[in-house]
């Protein structure tokens, strides 16, 4: 057997190649992608800048969560979560944090439209007490249904 010489032996330089800046662009282009994905789909890693208020109704009849929520028809939160407790529904919002709710405002569960999506519209009240994060809206007006109204005017034709 002969002996190699170092010459057989030498490693290649290597230097940048075509299949390191695919894998880079790719790399860029799904991070891209996935940051617009959850901004799109409006979700939030953070809780930063919100803090939580609930309101119970008696009937939150096609409420969702991430429903709007709204005072004077400019958005200030959305709906986080909807629970049943006894025999009412537990809505639970975060409200933007530079938005202060009084105690005596009224959340009433309302519908954009004819048979638009339903939203939970706060009217102002007049107190100077503000609402803590974790407190509770008392006054609350549950959502008014087509069916009820056009059964009450049937009936009282009768």
């Amino acid at each position: 057997m002969s002996e190699k010489s170092d010459s057989e032996f030498i490693v290649p330089k290597r230097t940048f190649t075509v299949e390191l800046y695919v894998g880079l662009f790719a790399i860029v282009g799904l991070a891209c992608f996935g940051y617009l994905a959850i901004n799109i789909a409006g979700m939030e890693f953070l809780d930063r800048g919100h803090y939580l208020v609930s309101a119970e109704f008696d009937n939150i009849s096609g409420l969702e969560p991430g429903a709007q929520v709204e005072i004077a028809g400019v958005p200030i939160g959305q709906v986080s979560s909807i629970e049943l407790k006894n025999t009412s529904a537990l809505v639970e919002m975060r409200i933007k944090e530079g938005v202060k709710l009084r105690d005596d405002d009224i959340a009433a569960i309302r519908t954009k439209g004819i048979i638009g999506e339903k939203y939970v519209k706060i009217t102002a009240g007049g107190s100077e007490e503000v609402i803590r994060p974790g407190d509770q809206i008392v006054d609350t007006e549950s959502v008014v249904e087509m069916e009820d109204i056009i059964g009450k005017f049937i009936h009282k034709l009768e």
